[in-house]
C-alpha cells in the first residue's frame, strides 16, 4: 500500500451548515445527499479524498441535534464515534448575524470535535453581505477553542478549499494509504442508492414526511455486465402514518412517480448504467421512537 500522510477527518456541525456540501465539494462528486432540512444525514459516510502523497478520509456525521427521540440519540452516538474515532475533529459552523455569540449547541460541536486535533471551519462565507464580518467570529472562535486553527470556505463556491486540505493533511499521521487510490467512498452503492431515492423525498415532499421516511433497498440487480446493462433495482419507503403514506404517493401516484424518476436519474450517473427503479410506500407506525425499528431500518453506528 502506498505511504504518505492518511487519516480520519470527522465533519461535526449543526444541521444544515454543509458538511454534505464539503465533503462533495473535496471529493469532486456527489456522494452524500444534500436538501435544505434538517437530518438529511442519518449515518457517517466516508469520502476517501487522495492528494499526492496525502489521503483524506473524510467522515460525514448527522448533524448534531438535542436529545429526543430514539432516531435522534441514535444519531448522536453516530456523530460522537466518528469525532472520537478520527485522526482530526473539523467543527464546522456558520454566521449568525454582526455580533459574534456562540450558543449552547456550537460549544457542543467544538467540544465534540475537539476530541481529537481540531480544526474550525466557518462555511457560507460567500452569503456574509460584508467579509469584514468574518474577524470578530474568527477571534471568538480562536478563543473559545484554546487557539485552534479558524478558516472561512464557501463549500458551495469551492472558496478557501485549498488552504483547508493543506491544514487538514499536514494534521494526518505519516504511513500506509487507508484504502486503494482508486476509491472514493467504502460506502456500499446499494447504500447510496437508498440515500438518493431518501434526497428527492427529502427535496419533493413537506410538512411531516422528509423525516418520517426511510428507505431500505430490498433488490439491487447489478446489470452492467450483462447485454442489456440494465440494473434492477427495489426499494422500500417506510413512513409512519397512513396520511403520510397518502402525501407520499400523491394523486393517482403522481408525487412518488416523481420523486422515482428523478432518483433514477441520480442513480444512473452514480452506476454509469441504465436502471429500472421500483419503490413502493409502507407503514411503520412511529418506528423513529423504536430503538429497534431505528436499527431495523439501517440507521446505528455502521461499523
Amino acid at each position: 500500500m502506498k505511504q504518505g500522510r492518511s487519516g480520519f477527518v470527522a465533519l461535526v456541525g449543526k444541521p444544515n451548515v454543509g458538511k454534505s456540501t464539503l465533503v462533495n465539494a473535496m471529493a469532486g462528486q456527489k456522494l452524500a445527499i444534500v436538501s435544505p432540512k434538517p437530518q438529511t444525514t442519518r449515518n457517517r459516510l466516508r469520502a476517501i479524498v487522495n492528494r499526492p502523497g496525502a489521503q483524506l478520509v473524510l467522515v460525514d456525521t448527522p448533524g448534531l441535534t438535542e436529545g429526543g427521540d430514539a432516531l435522534r440519540q441514535t444519531l448522536r452516538r453516530i456523530t460522537g464515534s466518528a469525532a472520537a474515532d478520527a485522526d482530526v475533529g473539523l467543527a464546522m459552523l456558520e454566521i449568525r448575524g454582526i455580533k459574534p455569540e456562540l450558543d449552547d449547541m456550537d460549544r457542543q460541536v467544538l467540544a465534540m470535535a475537539q476530541r481529537q486535533g481540531l480544526v474550525v471551519v466557518i462555511n457560507k462565507v460567500d452569503r456574509l453581505p460584508d467579509k469584514a464580518m468574518l474577524l470578530p467570529w474568527m477571534e471568538v472562535l480562536h478563543g473559545a477553542t484554546g487557539g485552534a486553527v479558524v478558516i472561512p470556505v464557501s463549500a458551495r463556491t469551492g472558496d478557501g478549499l485549498e488552504v483547508l486540505e493543506r491544514e487538514l493533511i499536514s494534521r494526518l499521521p505519516e504511513g500506509p494509504f487507508l484504502f486503494p487510490e482508486d476509491m472514493v467512498t467504502d460506502e456500499a452503492e446499494r447504500a447510496i442508492v437508498g440515500e438518493l431515492v431518501r434526497e428527492q423525498i427529502l427535496l419533493q415532499t413537506h410538512e411531516e414526511v422528509p423525516h418520517a421516511a426511510a428507505v431500505v433497498i430490498e433488490s439491487f440487480e447489478d446489470g452492467r455486465g450483462d447485454d442489456d446493462g440494465l440494473c434492477r433495482i427495489e426499494g422500500r419507503i417506510y413512513i409512519e402514518r397512513d396520511s403520510q403514506k397518502g402525501i407520499l404517493v400523491g394523486k393517482k401516484g403522481s408525487r412518488i412517480k416523481s420523486i422515482s424518476e428523478a432518483a433514477r436519474h441520480e442513480i444512473e450517473a452514480l452506476l454509469g448504467a441504465r436502471v429500472y427503479l421500483r419503490l413502493t410506500v409502507h407503514v411503520s407506525k412511529d418506528w423513529r421512537k423504536n430503538e429497534r425499528a431505528v436499527l431495523k431500518l439501517g440507521y446505528g453506528d455502521n461499523e
